[in-house]
């Protein structure tokens, strides 16, 4: 039978054929075939023009455009958050070309109640530069992000330095080439590894892997052969007859202040603040300078520390030894009978010696009264004894006058020989903690002062308050808790946002304190003089850790420069001091990321045995994230592990409140809630859920 005799047949070649010319191609029937062509490249292109903007025409009369971030889900599917705050579907089709994180734009269409997102365009890619595993499928290199929401494999080749042969399940730091939405790209996302971090199941790995994440340096500066003391010509005091105490962990060897203090005739104190000299050592133009600022910061961790300067720098040449003599940068302040700073503040350039390499604990055991085999000289005691009633009266004087934060414990993280976590000690802040806090808080204000007086300029940590775009919502909650306020306008100046932080000390409410603390401001650097609302103080600058930080560094040739009259430095670049700001943050990250990874191990054998007193730190609309007190670990409690019903509860993170039944506050930030320990997973997060569970 011949095709033309068959209707049947004859009506699917005819669709065949309308099928094709609606994707703008040219069709020639012949009675032996039908041979397809593509139209000329100028008729095929406006033919495609045309079909765009008729679907453009259509698609617009029932969606919208939207742009926002993508929120991937572990079913295959995901949501376009958009900057308008909606959530809007997107299908597993679509996401097949999508990660989680990205920005992207694409319209919204309607049909019925139900909406998703079709067409999309890349605007920005979540993957830049990330940590990731090594994956090998069918022979092929291939890398797995290590993101919780980004748990697939993709094409990567390899570009690490030297050959380094790459292993299954090995840590690398890689960089996305290409993403698959990329103009032109029709091969999925692609990779290339840039760097091997360590092998898989290394016991360095929680280290190594986080330092190199967040792209900070894994060891110190490389050493120099030789150090040269530069300064040494400027005119200085020799102050080594008088017994200046360093206090410090037993285990600290940078240590880079020391305290004297005198009694005066009207009750007060002269204290005497020495505080190493690095940049004797190191000059503006010096490499060591260079590498310096890029680190801003040394960095700390559980078990190790990569200092900001050279180990020969910082640990022994600039390290303030007992019994050795060195070179210092010495404030000399007053202190009144009532804890008020005298306005006179003297720098000098200065000879000095500790007389006593004092520890923490040894100093508290003795100022508590309970037993130590600690005995000092009299000499010592006497000084002991004088800095512990200086740090009481000036620890009241803030109290009353400034800002002082509420006693948080600490937690020390004990590690075996092998780097495995041992154990968790709550540490408490004792009396001799106290003594060098007071001290130190007391000579960065000073210093604050006078580079505001003489230069007008240095490095300040500054904090405005208040967020200006909260202060309606801290209005609310203070009305709402009978906060005696007549303008709302006080709570942004100096003096009511330190009446304001004094009257949340003594209420002692832990709700109000964590929802007023969610509606303050970030500290940050800054190059010019500013207040710091936190702490009360109208400026503040740390010159006291310049082997730690280089801002210090940068405010101690400040200082030196205008005591011995010679050229003012360079103040950093706004560039600089985001750079700074910016690495601060990133150490922060990487002592909680270490911290986290660390918990995994140690707190697997508790899953679904131990149950912990927990304080509830965030509410959102997934559930609470809690710290436990016992070991400061995060646990996040979902919405189903709060209430048999999670229908019935609601999370909302603009009052720090969890609600049952739309009506009833059954949880809220700061409350003490018992938690237990269901799931560690692979990305490192600990799920937890209430006991018991509201039912």
């Amino acid at each position: 039978m011949l095709l033309k005799d068959n209707p049947i047949l004859m009506q699917l070649k005819q669709k065949s054929i309308d099928e094709k010319k609606s994707r703008g191609e040219y069709v020639e029937e012949d009675t032996a075939k039908v041979k397809v062509r593509s139209e000329n490249k100028e008729h095929r292109e406006h033919r495609i023009r045309q079909n765009i903007q008729k679907v453009k025409i259509s698609a617009d009369a029932n969606s919208t455009m939207e742009q926002g971030v993508v929120k991937a889900n572990d079913r295959g599917f995901g949501f376009l958050e958009s900057e308008s705050r909606e959530s809007f579907f997107i299908p597993p089709k679509e996401m097949k070309n999508l990660m989680h994180g990205d920005k992207i734009s694409g319209y919204v269409v309607y049909q019925g109640e139900k909406s998703r997102v079709e067409r999309i365009t890349l605007i920005e890619p979540f993957l830049s530069r990330f940590v990731a595993r090594v994956a090998y499928v069918n022979g092929k290199l291939t890398v797995v992000p290590d993101h919780p929401c980004i748990n697939f494999n993709i094409n990567a080749v390899n570009h690490v330095p030297d050959g380094v042969t790459l292993r299954e399940g090995d840590w690398v730091i890689a960089v996305l080439t290409k993403h698959a939405l990329s103009e032109g790209n029709r091969n999925g996302h692609m990779a290339e590894v840039i760097e091997f971090i360590v092998h898989a199941n290394d016991e360095q790995t929680p280290w190594w892997v986080v330092l190199r994440g967040l792209d900070l340096p894994k060891s110190a500066p490389e050493d120099l052969p030789s150090y040269e003391y530069k300064d040494e010509s400027l005119p200085r005091v020799d102050l080594t007859d008088k017994p200046f105490v360093t206090i410090d962990s037993a285990k600290t060897q940078d240590m880079d202040d020391a305290l004297y203090i005198e009694s005066l005739q009207n009750g007060g104190w002269c204290l005497w603040v020495a505080i190493a000299d690095p940049t004797g050592y190191i000059h503006e133009d010096d490499e060591l300078d260079s590498y310096a600022a890029r680190r801003a910061f040394s960095i700390y961790l559980p078990g190790r520390d990569i200092p900001m300067l050279t180990r020969t720098l910082s640990d022994d040449l600039c390290s303030l030894r007992e019994n050795e003599e060195r070179f210092a940068l010495v404030g000399k302040f007053n202190i009144s009978a009532d804890g008020s700073c005298d306005q006179k503040i003297d720098f000098m350039m200065a000879t000095i010696k500790s007389h006593g390499k004092l520890v923490y604990d040894e100093v508290s055991d003795l100022l508590e009264g309970k037993e130590t085999s600690f005995s000092p000289s009299p000499v010592i005691r006497e000084q002991i004894d004088m800095l512990r009633d200086f740090s009481r009266v000036r620890y009241n004087y803030r109290k009353t006058n400034a800002c002082v934060f509420k006693d948080k414990p600490e937690y020390e993280f004990v590690l075996n020989e092998n780097g495995g976590l041992k154990e968790i000690k709550v540490v408490h802040k004792r009396v001799a903690n106290g003594i060098v806090e007071e001290a130190m808080i007391l000579a960065n204000t000073c210093a604050g002062r006078f580079l505001a007086e003489h230069f007008n300029a240095g490095i300040f940590n500054t904090h405005s308050g208040l967020d200006h775009e909260k202060i309606a919502d801290v209005n609310e909650v203070l009305e709402e808790n009978g906060y005696p306020i007549d303008d709302i306008e006080q709570i942004e100046t100096m003096t009511g946002y330190c009446k304001l932080k004094r009257w949340l000390y003594d209420s002692e409410s832990a709700y109000l304190d964590a929802r007023i603390h969610k509606c303050t401001a970030f500290a940050e650097m800054s190059p010019v003089p500013g207040p710091h609302f936190g702490m009360g103080l109208d400026y503040y600058a740390t010159w006291t850790s310049p082997i730690r930080k280089y801002g210090d560094m940068i405010n101690h040739r400040l200082i030196k420069s205008a005591i011995t009259n010679t050229e003012k430095p360079r103040i950093p670049s706004d560039e600089v001091i985001e750079s700074m700001n910016l690495s601060k943050k990133s150490n922060r990250a990487a002592e909680r990321q270490v911290k986290d990874w660390l918990y995994m191990d140690y707190l697997k054998p508790h899953i679904n045995k131990t149950v912990f007193e927990a304080e509830v730190m965030d509410v959102s609309r997934g559930g609470i994230k809690a710290m436990l007190l016992d070991n400061g670990a995060r646990v996040f409690v979902p919405t189903s592990m709060i209430c048999n019903d999670k229908k019935r509860i609601e999370g909302n993170n603009s009052l720090g409140v969890v609600i049952l039944d739309g009506e009833k506050k059954v949880i809220r930030l700061g409350q003490k809630v018992q938690v237990r320990i269901v799931e560690i997973n692979e990305s490192r997060a600990i799920i937890g859920e209430l006991i018991p569970r509201i039912s």
